[in-house]
């Protein structure tokens, strides 16, 4: 209850998720418009025949039709009434086996998967975490330093490129953020002030160009 509550908190502060929400929502008011004239119909038509129901039971026969459950414990006598069931059998097949599973799916869920892979590749690092140290390659180097820090409990940020790489390294709970190296704005959302230390074990070409980028936001912290 408590992680279902977390992720409705999270959709209801995000822009993007909160207009999706709203698109689900606006259909399900439009289902629910069509559930209302169904069984206002329904009631219509029974009347016709000469025949009354409550309306729970003719909210009950809207809802066995729309889903094509079909029990035929309540059915129409007439013609009319018998098309108006083909109807409504052939909307609920639209609403609810077709437009509602594609607008959950499009406009809830996969914005909802997209946003927990990207909460595993952050573009910026947690805020609360300092003393860390920021390396930008993941190689035979970094990974011996990272199982070090780990034993020290020493918190840690690989810098990666390319997001598919980080969900796969995010896997193997490598702590991981999306950037560029050569960009400035990188290195200050991994907190570079307040890092021990930054570790680059590239070529050196790459290495240097990595320098004159950190020195452009930090001129005191060390790198190696």
């Amino acid at each position: 209850m408590k992680f279902l509550s977390s992720q409705i908190s999270y959709l209801l502060q995000n822009k993007p998720h909160r207009r999706n929400l709203k698109l689900l929502f606006r259909f399900l008011f439009i289902l629910l418009v069509l559930i209302v004239i169904f069984t206002i119909t329904f009631h219509l038509i029974m009347l016709s025949e000469g025949r009354y129901f409550s309306w729970v039971t003719g909210l009950y026969w809207t809802f066995t039709v729309m889903t094509t459950l079909g029990f035929g414990d309540i059915t129409f006598e007439t013609d009319w009434g018998r098309v108006y069931t083909m109807v409504v059998l052939l909307s609920g097949m639209l609403f609810l086996l077709v437009l509602f599973p594609f607008t959950f799916i499009n406009f809830f869920y996969a914005p909802w998967m997209k946003a927990q892979e990207q909460s595993r590749v952050p573009k910026v690092l947690d805020p609360t975490i300092s003393g860390h140290v920021i390396f930008t390659h993941y190689d035979e180097v970094s990974i011996a330093l990272i199982k070090k820090l780990k034993t020290f409990k020493i918190s840690y940020v690989l810098l990666v490129q390319d997001f598919t790489e980080g969900l796969r390294l995010s896997e193997m709970e490598i702590v991981v953020m999306l950037g560029d190296l050569d960009d400035p704005l990188t290195y200050k959302n991994a907190g570079i002030d307040k890092a021990n230390l930054v570790a680059s074990t590239s070529s050196d070409v790459v290495n240097t160009n990595v320098a004159f980028t950190i020195r452009e936001v930090n001129e005191n912290i060390p790198i190696i």
